[in-house]
């Protein structure tokens, strides 16, 4: 209950008098440092509120910031006033970030506070070759550490943050320093961001952002966990000076007012600008324009869950997509049905690699690899690191005595091996180039299908990923494809989607292609 928590005015008192004392590491020399109300509620919410035997309530602080409002400073007010006035004994003050240089940046800050202050500087030994600071006194120290979580063994962290979260390859860093405090009757862990693009749930800003709102809202209830979150409303005015405050609170101080509204105007007037300039100045979770070849609020319209016993004896066109055998295999069927698309993917991945690729993707294979969606496999993981093309063969053939399929597209490339199986086990196979001429009408038959909402996927975790990883790219003549070789991560079943959906709005459109083909219909086709 709150009446356990109290407030440490005094302690409060002691902060700012401290910090105010240190001198600011930009602008004027030797200028003083004045905090501003939003970094003293921030600083003291964290410092001052106390459990009734005194220690710190909260254990975990997430400050949520856009670019040029002084995430590093803050942090690094909190190093230097916990360094000299905590009386913890042996403690170890971590940084972290994806790059020893970014950590860098709030160890300067860090070592500029103390290094312009006589009387600090006095108590310590400052290793600018080893990024470390040592206050012999306390027997503690400040670290910058290396980004591979397999070197962040042995610490015991005191107050530990790890910088710009959004950027993390995955969260091994971030668990082995948290769970590194475990000894410490007062631990701190940061983590200080701006926003990603709000598409993958296992982001480590993404993940501790969602977390956040759940702890304000009442929804989770964690006393030790505490947020500082600036953001501008969804779908706000670009030119909205109220919402730039909201998500800028230096704005106007040391965040230049003019800058930003020149940035705000221009975002304005040029579409390509604005999802960048909502998510560096707004901190609001969008995708850029390189980053959104599938209309995410489209996609999700089409997310409602179906009954799969309606599928049933029903016709399918499928497409396979075999990647590499090391990759994601894919293999999705599509139905129409009462002028509705019904998606159905059966997605492979070799059980040798989910470890190693979870870690290069940021991905939770493993975890999807145990998970059942409407009562099959989300993720199919094959024994060994290959995917076994026999068992994608026995899935395959396993559907077509449940469904009726009437085609299978698939890419020539790496495939002959397989669609000689499939054409022995009586399957129509067909091939489905991967280029402009083959991808650009079908991308056209699906985007005009989704939005008019006649895609229904069934929110398939996996899909939902990919559709937020595919990257277009366009040639001379104005056609478009999926480039899998721009994706950062994996597409391999929108690709399978794209193909079956293509098969399937063919036929459906021109009925059997055996009796009503000529050239035209080949132009538009791609063929």
């Amino acid at each position: 209950m709150i009446e356990n928590f109290w407030y440490d005015y005094e302690e409060e008192k002691k902060i700012i008098r401290f910090i105010e004392k240190l001198n600011l590491d930009k602008g004027k020399k030797g200028q003083k440092i004045k905090l501003l109300d939003f970094q003293k509620k921030i600083l003291c919410d964290l410092l001052c509120w106390k459990n009734p035997d005194g220690t710190r309530k909260h254990r975990e602080g997430f400050v949520f910031l856009p670019r040029k409002n002084g995430k590093s400073f803050l942090i690094a007010c909190i190093f230097v006033y916990s360094l000299y006035c905590d009386d913890e004994y042996g403690a170890e003050y971590i940084i972290a970030a994806n790059s020893r240089d970014q950590a860098g940046h709030l160890f300067d800050t860090v070592k500029n506070m103390i290094e312009t202050n006589p009387t600090l500087r006095k108590y310590c030994r400052i290793v600018d070759s080893r990024k470390k600071i040592i206050r012999k006194a306390t027997n503690s120290f400040l670290q910058v550490i290396s980004s591979d979580a397999s070197k962040a063994d042995g610490y015991n962290g005191y107050i530990v943050c790890q910088d710009e979260t959004h950027e993390a390859p995955n969260d091994e860093l971030y668990s082995k320093l948290k769970t590194s405090m475990g000894t410490r009757m007062q631990p701190l862990m940061l983590t200080i961001t701006t926003a990603s693009n709000g598409t993958n749930e296992a982001n480590l800003e993404y993940r501790t952002y969602l977390y956040a709102k759940k702890v304000q809202s009442g929804e989770v209830k964690d006393d030790t966990f505490y947020s500082a979150i600036y953001e501008a409303e969804d779908n706000c005015d670009l030119v909205d000076e109220s919402q730039w405050y909201r998500s800028n609170p230096a704005l106007g101080v040391f965040r230049n007012f003019d800058e930003l509204k020149s940035l705000a105007y221009r975002a304005k007037e040029i579409p390509s600008e604005e999802a960048k300039f909502r998510r560096l100045y707004l901190n609001q979770h969008v995708r850029l324009s390189n980053e959104q070849a599938i209309n995410p609020y489209k996609w999700e319209l089409c997310g409602k869950n179906f009954d799969f016993e309606m599928l049933k004896g029903k016709k399918c066109w499928a497409g396979l997509d075999l990647a590499t055998t090391t990759d994601i295999v894919a293999f999705v069927m599509v139905f129409p049905i009462d002028d509705k698309f019904y998606i159905v993917p059966h997605l492979f991945k070799p059980s040798g690699t989910l470890l190693d690729h979870e870690k290069l993707d940021r991905t939770p294979y493993s975890s999807w690899s145990k998970q059942n969606w409407n009562g099959i496999p989300l993720l199919h993981a094959t024994e060994g690191d290959y995917v076994s093309f026999r068992y994608v063969r026995q899935i395959i053939n396993e559907c077509g005595k449940e469904y009726k399929i009437q085609e299978i597209a698939f890419d020539r490339l790496g495939s002959q091996g397989i669609v000689s199986d499939l054409t022995e086990d009586g399957f129509i196979v067909v091939d489905f180039g991967q280029g402009y001429r083959s991808m650009s009408p079908a991308i056209k038959h699906f985007e005009e299908l989704m939005f008019d909402k006649k895609i229904q996927h069934g929110n398939h975790p996996i899909m939902n990923w990919m559709a937020g990883n595919v990257i277009a790219t366009e040639d001379a003549a104005g056609n478009v494809k999926y480039d899998k070789g721009k994706a950062k991560y994996r597409i391999d079943g929108i690709i399978a989607m794209l193909m079956g959906v293509s098969r399937a709005f063919t036929n459906l459109q021109y009925g059997n292609l055996g009796e009503n083909i000529n050239d035209e219909t080949l132009d538009e086709l791609g063929w």
